[in-house]
């Protein structure tokens, strides 16, 4: 299937793409966790040790430019491709992750035994998006397939 789902980064110019939520992040740690022990602040939040998730190994990013904005800074030991590989390592360590709110992750967090906490930090929104090349435009099982992920990701959509 020729087709990208998540943050679109530099796309070429013949690439189709459409935004499909906008959405915030959520922090992740197992349960039992010392952070989740307490109100969870910058600072404490800070001082936890990280998995980054990046498709191309960024260890800094929209977090760690709001932790530097109130004069504080991440430890991100390990850096992994997408939010289920963070979630699966956070379930058996003291390492804290991010997630994307909504139903199917709150299922794979839930199955995981995992916690979720706010993100008190001032972070710009996450728009999560579709890209595909045009040459399948014509193609009616990816038209079906695009329609199904857009039907999963609009009951993601925070209420209000």
């Amino acid at each position: 299937m020729d087709l990208e789902l998540g943050v679109l980064g530099h796309l070429d110019p013949e690439t189709c793409a459409e935004r499909l939520i906008t959405t915030s992040l959520l922090g992740v740690a197992r349960q039992g966790h010392p952070l989740v022990d307490g109100p969870i602040d910058a600072r404490r939040f800070a001082e936890a040790d990280h998995i980054g998730t990046s498709r191309t190994g960024k260890r800094h990013g929209p977090i760690d430019t709001a932790l530097a904005e109130v004069g504080l800074r991440r430890r991100v030991p390990i850096v992994v491709p997408s939010h289920t590989s963070a979630m699966l390592l956070a379930r058996t360590t003291d390492l804290v992750c991010l997630a994307l709110p909504g139903a199917p992750a709150a299922d794979r967090i839930s199955a995981l035994g995992l916690r979720t906490f706010p993100v008190t930090l001032e972070i710009p929104p996450i728009e999560i998006g579709m890209a595909r090349h045009p040459r399948s435009d014509a193609d009616h099982a990816h038209r079906w397939f695009r329609d199904q992920v857009r039907a999963v990701l609009a009951q993601q959509r925070p209420a209000g």
